[in-house]
């Protein structure tokens, strides 16, 4: 008879359980119930009928029936981690923490009860006291993913990374598919902008977890950061093809196709965004940049006042709106952005454009002082974000880099391949002039104008890598590279000719004329003053770690003046040499002599380039569809403070008239 009931009571018990698994609590009582009516004073069913009340929401009949349990079997552990847990249910945190307490003085290996522990503290704002709770909880069970991922949750919330990093690094290794802690260790990674670790981290999570899309997103990001723009497209779209689909997906990912230069799938990425909110602010911001680049710039206004309707503080928005009209900012967004550049807890990706935006306004109004004061702040922000990535300006690196680009022996150019498209490569400093004369060119109905692509930079480093091995490349694997370059343009049909304006390619002139013996070198070159004064005034990306000091500006302009005389003697007649202001200032003669000398015939269009319907996507977007004319004369409002600039380019030999080497 005893083991018919024992039988008959286990039965209604595992019915309770999976009923309240399943989260259907009516089902678990009546169960429960059941029970009850077989052996009324059992600890275990008590404390289910409880627990499963309590999370019902009957708080006060569920913790009756849990503390009925603990003093039937006051012995019994985890009797009184439910009653903790009901207690939690009800928010009687304190209680709950007493109950805990308790129970670990007379259980104290009892991870579990750590953990819930750890919960209470932190309900009750007791931070410290959470954390300690959570690491021996950790410390008991290092295979238990709860307490790691909440004690790396708290631990980056308290700003102490690198503890969070190492407790989810070790649960990992046990558990190196778990997706809770492979999330908030990329949060992690994130916050230290640690872009390698988290691209290695987020390759290896979508490698073992393909359905899974957020492991996608975190390679996107790091791919991004890191510059490499086309392959953060691809990751992004593999999020987004995994079910990610919200408006906020569909405007970043629209933001990432710009940065590649995808106009297309960023048209493609907006359209879709507005079907589901037209208004929504970053669709708005990024839409009124896609009109900007096309020369939309009423438009691209209209797009940035709507988004500040939405969202007062977008700080993208407010600096877009400081380019559409040169620096120019209302009262209002001028207040705005002096207010986030000087919050501390903002982060540098606010604070930064918002400084310039500052220094933009002010520059504007003539404040000459106010305006490079706003400009060395902003700097200021830049390099310390850079120190903290691990990035820095080293003079000793650059001069070394540029020695050795000119003892290399490039060999014999690669032949070339008939029926591809010919490469126009612009090169020069930075500000110099490349984007007008990519524009004019642009315009000509056989070129492709692609803006500054990052192919040959990659290629670049690629090869310093192999010299610094020791390795040379063989034809093949110079010929392996021309052909991932020219795989990595943008698609080009029906063009003859195509352009790459990145200005650090001058550093690449060499390997240019090897991989491509028909390519055309433009050399971009404007007065040294201006164009070093321009670089200050502009937010670069993260690699342009020179910018930051008038001193390291004057400093690289030197190496660049260097290296391309080296390489007009290395490449005699292969490299024409643009001077701004010869070409600005007389752009209808000028403008069919370079045409020619692309191997294009000339088409008047070239003159009116400012009316076709290309992107521009630099700094120069907006001003270069104005009536092309000598930009110059800030330099010299800034004169007084632009000393250690004119030193460094006077102690470099560069001639302070021309941009070119004194000596010559």
């Amino acid at each position: 008879m005893r083991a018919t009931m024992t039988l008959t009571l286990d039965q209604a018990l595992d019915a309770g359980l999976r009923a309240q698994h399943a989260r259907d609590l009516v089902a678990a009582e009546r169960a429960y119930r059941q029970a009850l009516d077989i052996a009324p004073n059992d600890p275990e069913t008590n404390s289910l009928l409880g627990l499963a009340l309590a999370q019902a929401g009957r708080l006060e009949e569920g913790l009756g029936a849990l503390h009925r349990a603990v003093e039937l079997d006051p012995d019994e552990s985890a009797l009184q981690m439910n009653l903790a847990e009901g207690l939690a249910l009800a928010q009687r945190w304190r209680d709950a923490q007493q109950v805990l307490l308790a129970l670990i003085e007379r259980w104290p290996v009892q991870g579990p009860a750590w953990t819930r522990l750890g919960d209470a503290c932190l309900a009750l704002e007791e931070r410290e006291a959470a954390l300690l709770a959570w690491r021996r909880a950790h410390e008991l069970d290092v295979d238990a993913v709860e307490p790691a991922r909440k004690l790396a949750t708290l631990a980056r919330e308290t700003g102490q990374g690198d503890e969070a990093i190492a407790v989810l690094e070790q649960t990992l290794s046990l558990r190196p598919t778990e997706p809770a802690l492979l999330a908030v260790l990329c949060d992690l990674l994130v916050d230290q902008r640690a872009w390698g670790r988290l691209q290695a981290t987020a390759q290896a999570w979508a490698g073992g977890e393909r359905n899974e899309p957020l492991p996608w997103y975190f390679l996107a990001q790091s791919l991004f950061e890191q510059g490499r723009h086309r392959e953060a497209v691809e990751a992004f779209a593999n999020y987004l093809s995994l079910g990610a689909h919200g408006v906020a997906d569909l405007a970043a990912f629209a933001g990432l196709c710009l940065h590649a230069h995808d106009y297309t799938g960023a048209e493609a990425a907006l359209a879709a965004a507005r079907e589901i909110d037209a208004q929504h602010p970053e669709v708005l911001a990024k839409s009124a940049l896609l009109h900007m680049y096309f020369g939309r710039f009423e438009a691209a206004k209209a797009a940035c006042l709507a988004c500040l309707e939405r969202e007062p503080l977008h700080v993208p928005v407010h600096t877009l709106l400081s380019r559409l009209s040169q620096g120019a900012l209302s009262a209002e967004s001028l207040q705005r952005m002096e207010q986030v550049t000087t919050t501390e807890l903002a982060p540098f990706d606010l604070r930064i454009p918002a400084a310039f935006a500052v220094a933009h306004a002010f520059d504007a109004l003539d404040d000459i002082d106010s305006a490079f004061a706003a400009y060395a702040r902003a700097h200021a922000l830049s390099a310390e974000r850079d120190r903290l990535e691990g990035r820095v300006y080293d003079r000793s690196l650059v001069e070394s880099r540029t020695r050795r680009l000119m003892e290399l022996d490039w060999g014999a150019p690669l032949a070339g391949e008939a029926g591809e498209a010919r490469p126009i490569f612009i090169v020069g400093m930075p500000r110099s002039g490349t984007t007008l004369i990519e524009a004019m060119l642009g315009a000509h109905p056989q070129v492709q104008a692609n803006g500054e692509l990052l192919g040959m930079q990659a290629l670049l480093a690629q090869f310093e890598t192999e010299d610094r091995a020791g390795r040379r490349i063989d034809a093949a694997g110079l010929r392996a590279m021309a052909a991932h370059y020219r795989a990595e343009l943008p698609r080009a049909a029906g063009k003859s000719h195509v352009t790459d304006k990145h200005p650090l390619n001058f550093l690449a002139v060499g390997l240019i004329l090897t991989l491509f013996p028909n390519a055309v070198v433009l050399h971009a070159r404007r007065d040294p003053l201006e164009t070093g004064w321009s670089i200050f005034r502009q937010e670069f990306s993260k690699r342009w770690s020179f910018t930051h000091q008038l001193e390291d500006i004057g400093h690289f302009y030197g190496e660049y003046v260097r290296l391309m005389s080296h390489w007009e003697r290395r490449f005699p007649g292969r490299i024409l040499t643009v001077q701004y202001e010869d070409f600005a200032g007389g752009f209808a003669d000028a403008a069919p002599s370079i045409v020619q000398a692309c191997g294009l015939p000339w088409d008047p269009r070239c003159l009116d380039f400012a009316g076709a319907p290309q992107a521009i996507a630099t700094f120069s977007s907006v001003d270069v569809r104005r009536p092309v004319s000598v930009r110059r004369g800030r330099a010299a409002l800034y004169a007084a403070h632009l000393e250690p600039l004119r030193s460094a380019l006077q102690a470099a030999g560069v001639d302070l008239q021309t941009g070119g080497s004194a000596s010559r």
